[in-house]
């Protein structure tokens, strides 16, 4: 039986980063991987969604600017744009595979599980190691209803050859959004379901906003109501009314980890993932887990998973002298328009008990949002009583960029007065920044 160094459970953001230090650090690495080298986010998630986010940006931006003297229509073609997000998915794991070659290390392809503390079999050949990193990420929660694994999930999206005339949406999260506004921008008809809240950990006015402007253009929101049996093509809900078409299930994610057997490496676990300490290691003191499958305080974000992959490397090699720095995360939901966020909502804020002020923008006035007619921009930032940014929270085309400024305020400690003389180009969405704290 071979023995290595480290075995790295998974191959995204996270197991990349750790690879790349344990390679530097001269490391024997093996990479274990149950569906296709490379991860979520570059073949089925944050990357090729993004891609068909650029071209309903694209097209929303001419709707809007018609009545400034855009002329003529433009459709969006699924199939070319599947074409195009084929080459990209598909090339990730021949790439992938490939520089973790020229490195060294060993690839395993196939379901991997423990059988003690420092011992794996994947497809019946067992391989050990001194230390494990996990990072197998994600898996879309099950839609528990009677014939609920006839809906799709966003997983199956990207394969589609055609697009169905109608679906129902089931989530309230990023993906039902996102998905809800792609699919209806390449003309499908979108029926969303919400149970009760929407986009949770975004200030609700913000969401208030962007709830509206789903419906204007043409998404049946319905709040309340929840599936309860799929028959084929027929989705029967909780008020007995009934909808036809495919089903996507955006219900939420939950940590991939069902079938490691953790328990046989004496390895805790609970409905948020794998426990760790603030240094990433688990309660199997020569294990480390990091990115989405970690119960750790971060969000299930790309830089989030890369970075943690890289520090439970670090402490992996130099003992547990790096705890994973806490900061806030900006993070956006790539709707038209998005919707974008850093730091405390009002509601966290008042939670903690702290004194602030709240500075809203209404930005549709301003000749950043007036230019291309964004009747939908507005901003809310809270302001510490000392003057610092507390939390920001935009919504608008120039969302996702502008957040990545509040991000380096907040992280950085900088007072609104300083960001008051910082000098930006103009006009650009940055020049506004002094206006909006």
């Amino acid at each position: 039986m071979k023995r290595y160094d480290v075995i790295i459970l998974g191959s995204g953001s996270a197991a990349s980063q750790a690879a790349n230090v344990l390679c530097d650090a001269g490391k024997q690495v093996a990479i274990v991987e149950n569906w296709t080298f490379g991860g979520t986010c570059p073949q089925r998630g944050c990357d090729p969604k993004k891609m068909l986010a650029e071209g309903v940006e694209l097209l929303t931006r001419v709707n809007q600017m018609k009545s400034l003297g855009v002329k003529g229509d433009i459709t969006l073609d699924w199939s070319m744009f599947k074409r195009r997000l084929d080459e990209y998915r598909f090339a990730v794991p021949t790439t992938k595979t490939h520089n973790w070659k020229e490195r060294g290390i060993d690839l395993f392809e196939g379901e991997p599980h423990f059988v003690d503390e420092d011992s794996i079999v994947i497809e019946g050949h067992e391989v050990s190691a001194h230390q494990f990193i996990i990072a197998t990420g994600l898996i879309p929660r099950p839609l528990d209803i009677p014939g609920g694994d006839g809906a799709i999930t966003s997983d199956d999206i990207f394969d589609l050859e055609t697009l169905p005339e109608a679906i129902t949406i089931v989530g309230a999260g990023y993906i039902a959004f996102e998905f809800a506004h792609i699919l209806r921008r390449f003309g499908s008809r979108v029926t969303l379901l919400i149970r009760s809240r929407a986009l949770k950990a975004f200030d609700r006015k913000i969401v208030k906003r962007l709830v509206d402007e789903t419906i204007h253009i043409g998404i049946d929101v319905r709040y309340g109501v929840e599936p309860a049996r799929l028959d084929g093509n027929v989705l029967t809900l909780s008020d007995d009314s009934t909808l036809e078409g495919v089903v996507l299930n955006a219900s939420g994610r939950i940590p991939s980890i069902e079938r490691l057997r953790l328990d046989a490496a004496g390895i805790d676990s609970d409905k948020d993932g794998i426990r760790v300490n603030e240094y990433l290691q688990t309660t199997n003191p020569f294990v480390y887990a990091a990115g989405d499958v970690s119960a750790s305080d971060n969000p299930p974000l790309t830089p989030f998973a890369g970075q943690e992959g890289r520090i439970a490397a670090l402490n992996l090699l130099r003992g547990n002298t790096r705890p994973f720095p806490e900061r806030p995360a900006p993070t956006v939901v790539f709707t038209s328009p998005p919707i974008a966020k850093v730091g405390l909502t009002i509601d966290e804020a008042k939670a903690k008990g702290l004194d602030f002020e709240c500075k809203d923008n209404d930005l549709s006035h301003f000749l950043t949002y007036e230019r291309i007619n964004d009747q939908t921009a507005f901003s809310r930032v809270l302001l510490s009583h000392d003057g610092h940014v507390l939390g920001a929270h935009l919504i608008g085309q120039h969302a996702p960029e502008l957040i990545n400024l509040f991000s380096f305020i907040i992280q950085n400690n900088i007072s609104h007065q300083h960001v008051k003389h910082l000098q930006f180009a103009y006009p650009t969405s940055a020049s506004d920044l002094s206006y909006l704290i």
